[in-house]
């Protein structure tokens, strides 16, 4: 006889983006009720302030937020209020020198 439990057990592994788990946690937490729709809008909005140090450590932080918006909106995670809050890309920073520098011999 061939028991269930004797069979070899094989595991499949997802591989997901720290954006869809994101937005799978944000999606959890505000339909468990553990974060509030206000509690959610408070973070983001703190987010939106910070970005401009963010953009320091990570380059295209405009480009993952507004799609990490996208996906919150398609999921009614997140209503239009905040987006329409959102960052858009910021400035470029001027840099002070010639455009083109000679190498140095």
């Amino acid at each position: 006889m061939n028991s269930p439990l004797k069979k070899p057990c094989r595991s499949f592994f997802f591989i997901f983006s720290a954006q869809q788990l994101t937005v799978a946690l944000l999606e959890t937490l505000t339909q468990s009720t553990v974060i509030t729709y206000d509690q959610l809008k408070t973070g983001m909005l703190r987010l939106f302030d910070d970005i401009d140090d963010i953009q320091l450590d990570v380059p295209n932080v405009y480009e993952q937020l507004q799609s990490l918006l996208k996906q919150l909106e398609e999921k009614k995670v997140l209503n239009h209020d905040i987006i329409s809050n959102s960052p858009q890309k910021g400035r470029k920073r001027l840099i002070s020198g010639e455009e083109n520098p000679k190498p140095i011999k």
